[in-house]
């Protein structure tokens, strides 16, 4: 056949999600797996991600947690809080929850963990750590000295914005976490994401609060 006259076929387009973009949908869950020992179970790889923005608490976000006039994304599809009562001095508290280096003796699913700045965490230290053997690094925002902390935890094309504040109160120290999940990946399995980022911050701040009063001779008293 003359070559003006052949014709080519074109192939079919394909229309099935790449490795990469499945990777990109499911690596919240995978995160969360290493915080939360109930977390389903998903493979994925995490690759090194881009910085998150903090976000300036707007006039009446009583309903957030706030340091220093930060807060989690409110317009994120995908937030979670949770609280426990710790009884033990709010000095262990912090020091548990700064020490990032230490995070390993109490909370070894995202460890190995490391503050790559040195001195006394504050706004831009840098830490990596590792929830199932994968290294994600988060860069701290801002702090304020035994009362809160708020950094970024970006995730293969997820903003995360996860803040800790603690309070003292009748009877010990109220820890709460709270985090915000904005990006296409959390949006393409809202249920999903919230209920892994849900178990995650609980089993977190649980635990704390575990050590916290093992370390003070209270344990026993985990909260619901």
């Amino acid at each position: 056949m003359p070559a003006d006259t052949m014709h080519i076929t074109p192939a079919a387009p394909d229309h099935r999600t790449t490795e990469k973009e499945n990777d990109a949908m499911k690596s919240p869950h995978r995160l969360m797996q290493g915080v939360a020992v109930a977390a389903v179970a998903v493979a994925t790889t995490l690759s090194v991600p881009s910085v998150a923005s903090a976000h300036q608490a707007r006039p009446g976000a009583g309903a957030h947690q706030e340091c220093k006039g930060v807060t989690v994304d409110q317009s994120a599809p995908v937030i979670s809080r949770a609280s426990v009562l710790i009884k033990a001095p709010v000095r262990t508290v912090w020091k548990l929850h700064t020490d990032i280096d230490a995070w390993d003796t109490w909370i070894p699913e995202i460890t190995p963990a490391q503050k790559k700045t040195p001195g006394p965490l504050r706004p831009g230290s840098v830490f990596e750590w590792s929830p199932q053997n994968m290294k994600v690094t988060s860069t701290v925002t801002t702090v304020r000295q035994g009362r809160c902390t708020a950094w970024a935890a970006p995730v293969n094309g997820i903003d995360g914005v996860h803040l800790f504040t603690f309070k003292q109160v009748r009877g010990g120290v109220l820890a709460t976490t709270e985090e915000s999940w904005a990006g296409a990946p959390a949006e393409a399995d809202i249920p999903g994401n919230q209920a892994a980022l849900d178990t995650g911050l609980k089993d977190w701040v649980n635990r704390l609060k575990t050590t916290a009063e093992t370390k003070t001779g209270c344990a026993g008293h985990q909260d619901k």
